[in-house]
């Protein structure tokens, strides 16, 4: 059975759920079983973020706290961190996540932990990285909606996984019901909006 890890661009990918209107409360596992598909077996999944500083942004961090201890009791799922910083312009940018996504896909690549690598952005940068991933003998799927589908990333990959067939036929498991509506916020907060 062919091994699968899933690198998720949290960010990126939750402003592309929101682009194409879908709901933004993931339940990751069901999401990364629904990438998988039922022939092929889910190593692990690698969600990147970045985090608010607490002195800096309190009431973010706080609220974004929340969603990541959420994702903390999430099966299989590795949560990975960057910090978000303010530019002199006052623009808040992630930092440390693209370069820590990069590198673990190739790492895991180089230590053999799974067959076939399914990445979960919409960023360009990444294609080096995925590049290398199949240098090293591995298969890379690339996650997108359709109408974000850059032909480098095509180029790059070696099968598109189409994020709006996989949201629309798994919704029931990948898009929990909403417990309370407090719980959205956190969602929102999770990504600086």
């Amino acid at each position: 059975m062919s091994r699968v890890c899933v690198f998720i661009d949290g960010s990126n990918l939750y402003f592309a759920l929101k682009r194409n209107n879908k709901m933004t409360r993931v339940d990751y596992y069901q999401f990364s079983l629904a990438l998988a598909g039922d022939r092929r077996k889910l190593i692990r999944t690698y969600y990147y973020n970045a985090v608010f500083d607490a002195t800096h942004f309190s009431d973010k961090a706080k609220s974004q706290q929340s969603f990541f201890d959420s994702l903390d009791r999430t099966p299989y799922l590795e949560l990975r961190l960057g910090r978000i910083i303010q530019n002199r312009e006052g623009h808040r940018m992630e930092k440390g996540v693209d370069v820590r996504m990069a590198a673990d896909m190739v790492y895991y690549a180089a230590r053999d932990a799974y067959d076939t690598a399914i990445v979960v952005t919409e960023d360009q940068d990444f294609s080096p990285a995925m590049a290398l991933v199949k240098d090293l003998g591995k298969h890379v799927e690339l996650a997108v909606f359709p109408d974000a589908q850059s032909r480098e990333m095509i180029r790059t990959a070696d099968k598109i996984l189409n994020l709006d067939e996989v949201v629309n036929g798994h919704a029931a498991h990948i898009f929990p019901p909403a417990q309370s509506e407090e719980r959205a916020p956190d969602a929102e907060m999770a990504f600086g909006v």
